[in-house]
């Protein structure tokens, strides 16, 4: 694994790993104490319960009792139990003898007769915590004979009893260890599987990032496998779209220059060679040298109307061409074209109709722009009909107006339908002055008025171009 972002994502998952274990080992441990305390407390009551009657047996005899029978018995009862038992006096001043191993801070345990009498719980015994030795201890202490009742303690007797440290610790010690080697187990297969799932996770990434370093020219076919994570899977597809994308435009650069290079290569052949014989003087006659500047400046004039041409459909295309809308009134358009084509449809002996069809809408459009296609339009038609007739329709449809140029000319063959608005294209079967760009850019017009233009023809049928555009 690799990189800064596998580090981060494995940093991530074992981080919220350790951060679960010790949550969860806080969590466990507050349960757990107040579950001992309780357990610790019951077993108090009933060690502390039975060894209470044996003492007040004992303290209870008539004529005396003896103290190192008492002393022994409690001591027995306290290490069977593991328990630390210590008698006081009604004020809580502990009674020599039965102080604990290691001391009670001031040997005093900090309650009086008084106090239990008033607090001590439904089974007599009341809830404390007393120093002995270095710790604080739960504790329960109860009275055993009230004062003035003992014949040797006429301020009373009480008890208190607490585990000592191996019973009260002994358990709990044994659990922590568990736990902490469990934990400490868990941690490192939390670390083994947060490296595998970072290796998982990281391949498909790896492996994308391959790709895009070794994409670029001469690469451009390098293509993501979309696997992985979901969010992995959806980057590789846009990648790869994004790759489609470059590719179909560098297909379309290099076709592009191939196709200017063509267009361009034929007049400038036609230009060196006039210009060359007029500067050898192999052309002398007079005539003829006019005849030859007048093929070049044609052949000028034609490279010129191309670059502008292409220079207008870039600015379409990249969308910087700014488009004058206004109403279109459709009987003026309509007689400007008819005033454009009229004379040359009567001179090659077509019939140009003009149909405007009742109920078409009037839209907002760019004149000149609009003008453009449709002039773009019937001049192929006029061009490719040899006789018959020639038709501009305008009708309403699908909330727009649909404009519709057909013909009864040669028509295109299916296979080349798709090509016929592509720059530079022309079927190999047509020969014209054209450079195969007027359909290209009346397209981009037609889409930059968020309209669409379309084709059917038929060989040797006709041909029909039909643009919509929205009302």
């Amino acid at each position: 694994m690799t990189g800064g972002y596998g580090l981060r994502l494995f940093a991530g998952f074992a981080g919220i790993v350790l951060v679960m274990l010790i949550v969860s080992a806080v969590v466990f441990f507050s349960l757990f104490g107040g579950y001992r305390d309780d357990i610790d407390r019951s077993e108090l009551r009933t060690a502390g319960n039975a060894l209470s009657v044996e003492i007040v047996r004992i303290l209870r005899r008539a004529a005396s009792y003896d103290r190192e029978e008492l002393i022994t018995l409690i001591r027995e009862q306290a290490q069977h139990a593991g328990l630390i038992v210590i008698l006081t006096d009604g004020d809580g001043r502990v009674i020599q003898g039965f102080e604990p191993a290691r001391g009670l801070k001031d040997g005093h345990v900090g309650l009086n007769y008084t106090v239990l009498a008033a607090k001590s719980d439904t089974s007599g015994w009341y809830d404390a915590k007393l120093h002995i030795g270095d710790k604080w201890r739960p504790s329960l202490v109860r009275v055993l004979i009230p004062p003035n009742v003992a014949s040797r303690r006429d301020s009373g007797v009480l008890m208190a009893v607490t585990f000592g440290d191996e019973r009260r610790f002994g358990s709990l010690d044994e659990l922590v260890g568990r736990l902490i080697v469990s934990g400490l187990a868990g941690l490192v297969a939390a670390v083994i599987i947060a490296m595998l799932l970072s290796r998982q996770l990281m391949r498909p990434l790896e492996a994308l990032t391959d790709v895009v370093r070794r994409f670029g020219p001469d690469r451009y076919d390098m293509r993501a496998a979309e696997s992985g994570p979901t969010q992995v899977r959806e980057l590789a597809a846009a990648f790869n779209a994004m790759a489609d994308r470059v590719s179909d435009n560098e297909r379309a650069m290099r076709g592009f220059i191939a196709d200017v290079s063509h267009e361009l290569r034929t007049p400038l052949t036609s230009i060196r060679g006039f210009v060359e014989a007029l500067r050898d003087g192999t052309v002398t006659d007079p005539e003829r040298q006019a005849s030859s500047l007048e093929v070049v400046h044609e052949e000028t004039r034609r490279m010129l109307r191309m670059l502008e041409q292409l220079l207008d459909l870039s600015r379409l295309e990249a969308g910087q061409s700014r488009l004058q809308r206004s109403r279109i009134d459709l009987d003026e358009l309509f007689g400007y074209i008819e005033s454009m084509f009229g004379a040359r449809a009567t001179e090659q002996g077509i019939e140009l109709r003009l149909e405007i069809v009742p109920g078409a809408p009037t839209i907002e459009a760019d004149y000149d722009r609009l003008v453009q296609v449709l002039n773009n339009l019937l001049d192929n038609a006029l061009r490719h009909t040899s006789e018959g007739v020639v038709e501009l329709a305008a009708r309403a449809a699908d909330d727009g107006l649909e404009l519709r140029v057909s013909d009864t000319g040669e028509g295109i063959a299916p296979e080349d339908l798709e090509h016929l608005f592509d720059r530079f294209w022309q079927p190999e079967s047509r020969t014209g002055p054209g450079a195969g760009l007027g359909l290209a850019i009346s397209r981009e017009i037609v889409r930059a008025h968020g309209g669409r233009i379309t084709a059917d023809s038929r060989l040797n049928t006709g041909t029909t171009i039909t643009v919509w555009l929205p009302a």
